[in-house]
């Protein structure tokens, strides 16, 4: 069967930027078909149709029409518009550094239904209210996941001894994560991992999201995942998001 012309999908805008006098060209991820690129022509100037629906943090339903280079959008509705998320200035950044982290997931035209899902899924936590830095959290652990990375939290990434409650840890992404103190792991000594760390660790691959906004940690034990599971994403795709130097700005603000 001939692939129809012209077709209509979910989609997520993971980045834009202005092309020509009028046009704008998208990043979109889709159920089905993966991260496409696609051109929205007209958009910037004030009579375009489409110019107000075609915006990020939302769910929209887009029908495009093959083309060439890029898909061309022709019509754009919204299925699911995240308001909540835009009026907080760090939901916003974190946004952006979740859509970042799919881009850079993603190969183009590849089936992507799973990291969708978990980018719409993080999209309406951070719309209700959920403390942004575990939304964050939740999202690269479960991306390590899609990506068939995930973190090793319960054996030695070395030796894959069980760990025990009270032995030295340390987190070394490039080992694929937590080693015991028997082994001595890379040249470059790496910073530990307290118990608390370890069981948050756990607690993002195990629990329900859910579960997970409701639990009372310590700031320090937060800051430490943070750094942990960053550096392991990081270490993942290969480089650092552009959009983390932003996203701390306005965290920095914020406190």
């Amino acid at each position: 069967m001939p692939i129809p012309r012209r077709y209509t999908t979910d989609a997520i805008v993971l980045s834009r930027f202005d092309f020509g006098e009028a046009d704008r060209i998208l990043t979109l991820i889709t159920p089905g078909s993966g991260k496409l690129k696609a051109i929205a022509k007209g958009i910037r100037r004030p009579t375009s149709r489409i110019g107000g629906s075609l915006e990020p943090f939302a769910e929209l339903q887009v029908s495009l029409a093959r083309g060439r280079n890029f898909e061309v959008v022709t019509q754009v509705s919204v299925g699911h518009a995240w308001l909540r998320l835009r009026d907080s200035l760090e939901g916003a950044a974190t946004a952006w550094y979740l859509a970042e982290l799919a881009d850079r997931s993603l190969e183009e035209r590849t089936a992507a239904e799973p990291l969708y899902s978990l980018l719409r899924r993080a999209y309406e936590l951070l719309d209700a209210g959920m403390a942004a830095g575990r939304v964050a959290r939740w999202y690269e652990m479960h991306l390590a996941d899609e990506l068939g990375v995930r973190p090793e939290v319960d054996r030695c990434a070395e030796c894959d001894r069980m760990l025990e409650p009270d032995g030295r840890f340390r987190w070394v992404p490039q080992l694929g994560g937590v080693i015991c103190d028997r082994c001595p792991g890379p040249a470059h000594e790496r910073a530990g991992l307290s118990l608390e760390g370890l069981k948050l660790l756990k607690a993002y691959q195990r629990l329900d999201v859910v579960a997970i906004s409701s639990l009372r940690l310590a700031e320090t034990t937060e800051r430490e995942v943070e750094a942990a599971l960053r550096e392991f994403v990081a270490h993942a795709l290969e480089r650092n998001a552009r959009s983390l130097a932003f996203l701390d700005e306005v965290r920095a603000g914020v406190s």
